[in-house]
């Protein structure tokens, strides 16, 4: 019964250790979840965070590339209105300088012919001179010099004007040339400029595509983002309600634990009745085998039997003294001094001065027949506390009964 109620209390004891491990592996794993859950939350908290930045810059960077490329257009837009004044005046003033030219040519044939007819003019009047050297002179030659010398003066006036008109037309011409040069310069420059707008154009065009490229992509990021968090935010769902069954299973442990603690308690209460018990029927048959040595004594004194059985009736003792009878027979076997059948054991005669030990095994016989198995659970000098096992159907353990 004691062995019984020791491996009864260390299953529970058992149980109870596997319950706390249980419950404190739980929590642990409830906590490694929680700031797992909390770590995840806290990175997704700062990616997002980083992509809204990232994803603001980008949209500043867009608004100035867009008006940057609006200003860069009206820029261009601008010099191509330049440009084409620009041609306009550079065409006007190649057709003047080509008038010019022109006339600066058609000037220079006036001046050669001019300049050929006084030559003729000069050569005429030295012949006229050599003819006036002669004494023969006519008022109508004096007229005739007269007219040649106005004439002269007015063709000298003329080519005069001519050559002032020819100064004039080259300077004209030099800065038509000039202004030409002028234009051209700014044609190139405009046409540089022009280039490197249309440079600055695909660039930003090519820029603007990339940006939309990544504006793009971050919101596809920023969508996987979004379906990560419901996925955590899922996950999160199912671990609090797995937190909460666990949560339940671990009060539905404790609760148990408390029971078994309780249970315990009064196993172990109810271990020490039995030991009480047990202590005072031990002390009980020690009286009983006391008092049967003492009557054993007065037997040997006596004369007849009658006057022993008359002895032995007020202790009852009868059973003991056949049992001690047949254990004087045979010093290898036993006999059963008490039976409790209330709690389950039965008192022998053999104890530790007939080597007896804890958890031997027994077998219990009546007129050779075999009744039941017991098993020492307490020993003492002269007798033992044995737990009954097994017994025979039909039969029943009684004082006296042989063991061996």
């Amino acid at each position: 019964m004691n062995t019984k109620i020791k491996i009864l209390l260390v299953g529970l004891a058992v149980v109870c250790t596997a319950a706390l491990g249980l419950a404190f592996q739980l929590n642990a794993n409830i906590k490694a979840l929680r700031n797992e859950f909390a770590q995840k939350q806290q990175e997704f908290q700062n990616e997002k965070q980083n992509l809204g930045q990232q994803l603001a810059a980008v949209t500043d960077a867009k608004k100035k590339m867009d008006a940057e490329l609006r200003d860069l257009t009206a820029k261009f837009d601008s010099l191509t209105k330049d440009r084409d004044s620009l041609k306009d005046k550079f065409d006007l003033v190649s057709k003047e300088r080509a008038t010019l030219v022109e006339k600066l040519l058609a000037l220079g044939k006036d001046k050669n012919a001019l300049e050929a007819e006084v030559a003729k003019l000069k050569s005429g009047g030295g012949g006229a001179g050599a003819e006036m050297s002669t004494p023969v002179a006519t008022p109508t030659d004096d007229a005739y010099w007269a007219n040649l010398l106005r004439e002269k003066a007015s063709l000298e006036i003329q080519v005069k004007q001519l050559n002032e008109q020819v100064n004039e037309a080259r300077l004209r011409a030099e800065g038509a040339m000039e202004e030409g040069r002028k234009i051209d310069l700014q044609y190139k420059t405009v046409t540089t400029a022009k280039g490197d707008l249309e440079r600055r154009l695909i660039y930003n065009e090519k820029l603007a595509e990339t940006l939309s490229e990544d504006l793009v992509r971050e919101k596809r990021d920023k969508k996987a983002v979004l379906t990560q968090l419901e996925t955590l935010r899922q996950e999160n769902f199912e671990l609090k309600s797995r937190l909460m069954a666990i949560g339940d299973k671990k009060t539905l442990l404790e609760t148990k634990v408390v029971d078994l603690q309780q249970e315990r308690e009064i196993l172990s209460k109810r271990l020490a009745e039995l030991d009480s018990i047990l202590q005072d029927r031990v002390d009980q048959i020690i009286q009983v085998k006391d008092d049967l040595k003492a009557v054993r004594d007065q037997a040997k004194d006596a004369t007849t039997m009658e006057s022993r059985v008359v002895q032995l009736q007020p202790i009852v003792v009868k059973a003991s003294e056949e049992a001690s009878a047949q254990r004087l027979q045979s010093s290898k076997s036993g006999q059963v001094l008490a039976v409790n059948e209330e709690n389950n054991f039965v008192i022998i005669d053999m104890g530790e001065t007939a080597g007896i030990k804890v958890g031997q095994s027994f077998t219990i016989f009546r007129n050779g027949q075999k009744i039941a198995v017991v098993e020492v659970i307490q020993i003492r000098k002269e007798i033992s506390a044995a737990d009954i096992k097994n017994v025979t159907s039909g039969s029943k353990i009684k004082v006296g009964d042989a063991v061996s």
